[in-house]
């Protein structure tokens, strides 16, 4: 019964699943191009709220928000702006780079 109960933990011990942190990571980055305004900021979280247009391939015209991991690139925004960027799809995380005011 010892020898079944030490099999059956060891067992169950190599039945570890991958963080989904660690999945996500290993999914290639999908990179489309977004031109829309900023409308509202949210510096504790880092989010834009961003009215864009259609994002071809990807999702129709709307506002929303959108993360930017980077807080330096993140705090050269200002509501009000037009702007061109990078919208970074992996899995189901998305995130805004390479932000550029629009003429």
């Amino acid at each position: 019964m010892k020898t079944l109960l030490i099999a059956l933990v060891l067992s169950l011990s190599a039945c570890t699943s991958t963080p989904r942190a660690d999945a996500v990571s290993k999914l290639p980055v999908k990179v489309y191009s977004l031109s829309g305004e900023i409308v509202g900021m949210d510096a504790a979280t880092q989010v834009l709220t961003v009215k864009h247009s259609e994002i071809p391939g990807f999702m129709e015209a709307m506002t929303m928000g959108f993360p930017v991991k980077e807080k330096a690139e993140f705090e050269k925004l200002k509501p009000g702006l037009k702007i061109h960027a990078d919208v970074n799809v992996q899995g189901d995380d998305f995130w805004l780079t390479k932000i550029a005011p629009q003429p």
